[in-house]
């Protein structure tokens, strides 16, 4: 029996540039989390960036000391949802835990991630004045709506001493 594309997949009559753009944001919110994860495709390439990236932070959770990494691709190419996935990792998310390809993975790095809590600070930069308005004041938002009992991040406007 011959089957029409339309009758296997669905086919949206509109597509606009936001509707396949994840945000970090929504994405690993407990609410959104299984969503994040049940089309995601990981591949070897992948594979080998999770567990670079999780070598990164256990680096610098041994040796603290700061570190950083530059994730670059052209829009579209999965990096919210990269880091939205290695987000729920960090959390301890037992589905993103779980997927098969990353299970390597996730059992060389499981000794030290089963000892260690890591503050998450998702963000964006969609439609943020600065980069210090979205990384602090993503911070202090973070910490104001998940940790409510504590003191509010010293962050400080620093402007008006450089004018």
């Amino acid at each position: 029996m011959t089957k029409l594309l339309r009758e296997l997949i669905t086919i949206p009559e509109r597509v606009h540039r936001g509707d396949f753009v994840l945000r970090l944001t929504e994405g690993v919110d407990p609410a959104h989390a299984a969503a994040t994860l049940k089309d995601y495709v990981v591949t070897e390439q992948l594979v080998s960036c999770f567990d670079r990236s999780l070598d990164l932070i256990r680096n610098a959770i041994e040796s603290r000391t700061s570190k950083a990494a530059y994730l670059h691709g052209s829009f579209g190419s999965g990096k919210s949802h990269f880091m939205a996935v290695l987000h729920l990792l960090l959390q301890g998310n037992a589905h993103a835990r779980g997927i098969p390809e990353l299970a390597s993975a996730v059992a060389r790095h499981d000794p030290w991630l089963q000892k260690r809590r890591c503050l998450l600070v998702p963000y964006h930069m969609i439609g943020a004045r600065s980069m210090e308005a979205a990384v602090l004041g993503g911070y202090v938002e973070h910490v104001r709506k998940h940790h409510a009992g504590a003191p509010t991040p010293a962050v400080y406007v620093a402007e008006s001493l450089f004018a």
